[in-house]
């Protein structure tokens, strides 16, 4: 008897199995007693939900993480973030080791997957520095904010609030463990907490081939067309939704940075999400949907592709070839671009009509949307809806999480298929 060969399974089928497996041993640990505080009766739902929310470092939760969850909980929290957003793609190597025989080239192609960068080039580089940076900046943050804590806490309550901080600030989490559902809001005025934790915030965003990049080059005409694309869009980003906030919301320059920061997938707040202004509210919703950049802790559609298709529209008013910096874009990267701001937009259509359904008349068209974008773009900033959502919305969001985190393109391409060998005949179609 012959026997069965068994098809292996492509790198982001394998990005996507561990995500999961992570998941769900989470919600088990979650769902422990003794992972509770004592008198809190957690349902298992709310259990993956925050597993779920951990491991995609979205931020959103259904129950209050400091009066739900133990000691030990809030431990296995902090490493699901670091798992979700650090150090996921050194476990999957080791699965990979472990359970697959060609490990040369896939376990280069699943590290490609799991920081979406366009190239397995240099990806033994990004994991030095993913992990260099974490140890570096995740240690420094800590030390700086346990002094913060320690005018308020004693002191291992306020290592343990600094080092939590930091690992969800610095992993573009967004998940606290002040009560209450406050987040940062006690430590509004406090310049040295709004600096530090968007410092981390910032760092952990840029994405960590740019951190490589800016560490060999050391100067502006060094850097790569792919590093200065990212720094110019995250200044000008945190610039516009600095100023926009300020005016908008009539708040202080230090709370319209800090929120300019944080709605790129960080989900820190200082001020109330749910009493800012509808306006306001959309140019958040616009700034979590572009999110973070490629390679990093954060989600959203990135800043290079946002950069690509404002690069693509000013191409076609000018007539000029899309260039930045003295460099052609390839048009393969633009139409990537597209698809990526097409699958991100079916996805949010399905989770917003979804719930919408789901919750009837409950809630404003305008507070699931916004839900719905952070839920995708692994923001977790919230207009406070979440708690309150039916068990079937909730499920909707773990799924809208775990694609916006996983990546639409990785999503689309894991859904193999046979490679077609027909060749048609090419025909122009009209558009617009």
């Amino acid at each position: 008897m012959c026997a069965i060969k068994r098809k292996a399974l492509l790198p982001n089928q394998y990005l996507l199995l561990g995500f999961m497996l992570i998941i769900g041993m989470g919600s088990m640990l979650l769902a422990l007693p003794f992972a509770q505080n004592e008198g809190v009766d957690l349902s298992y739902i709310d259990a993956l939900f925050t597993s779920a929310s951990a491991v995609c470092v979205t931020g959103l939760v259904t129950v209050d993480v400091a009066a739900t969850f133990s000691l030990f909980g809030r431990v296995v929290i902090a490493l699901l973030i670091l798992l979700g957003g650090l150090g996921f793609a050194s476990a999957v190597m080791v699965f990979i080791l472990m359970f697959s025989n060609s490990v040369a080239i896939g376990k280069y192609s699943v590290i490609k997957e799991a920081y979406n960068l366009g190239t397995m080039k240099g990806t033994i580089q990004v994991v030095k520095t993913v992990g260099l940076a974490a140890l570096i900046f995740q240690t420094l943050g800590t030390i700086i904010e346990f002094f913060i804590f320690r005018n308020t806490h004693a002191p291992l309550q306020a290592l343990g609030h600094a080092a939590f901080n930091t690992i969800s600030a610095f992993n573009n989490a967004g998940f606290d463990i002040q009560g209450g559902y406050q987040s940062l809001t006690a430590y509004k005025n406090s310049l040295s907490m709004n600096l530090v934790t968007a410092s981390l915030i910032i760092i952990g965003g840029t994405g960590f081939f740019v951190l490589a990049d800016l560490a060999r080059a050391r100067s502006w005409k060094r850097l790569s067309l792919h590093s200065k694309i990212v720094l110019l869009m995250n200044t000008s980003l945190l610039l516009l939704g600095t100023l926009a906030f300020f005016l908008m919301e009539k708040t202080s320059l230090l709370s319209a940075f800090f929120q300019s920061t944080s709605a790129r997938t960080a989900g820190f707040n200082t001020i109330d999400i749910g009493s800012m202004s509808e306006a306001g509210q959309f140019i958040m919703i616009i700034l979590m949907f572009i999110g973070a950049s490629p390679g990093s802790t954060g989600g959203g559609i990135k800043t290079t592709t946002a950069f690509a298709l404002l690069l693509s529209l000013s191409s076609m008013i000018t007539r000029r070839q899309p260039s930045a910096f003295k460099r052609k874009i390839d048009e393969i990267s633009i139409l990537k671009a597209f698809q990526v701001l097409l699958l991100a937009s079916l996805v949010l259509c399905f989770g917003i009509i979804c719930i919408l359904l789901i919750e009837r008349d409950g809630f404003a068209f305008l507070q699931v949307a916004f839900e719905s974008v952070s839920a995708f773009a692994t923001v977790g900033l919230s207009t406070g809806i979440t708690p309150h959502l039916h068990t079937a919305s909730k499920l909707v969001l773990m799924v809208v999480m775990f694609i916006g985190r996983v990546g639409p393109i990785t999503i689309a391409t894991s859904l193999r298929g046979k490679t077609s060998v027909l060749k048609y005949v090419e025909e122009k179609v009209f558009i617009g």
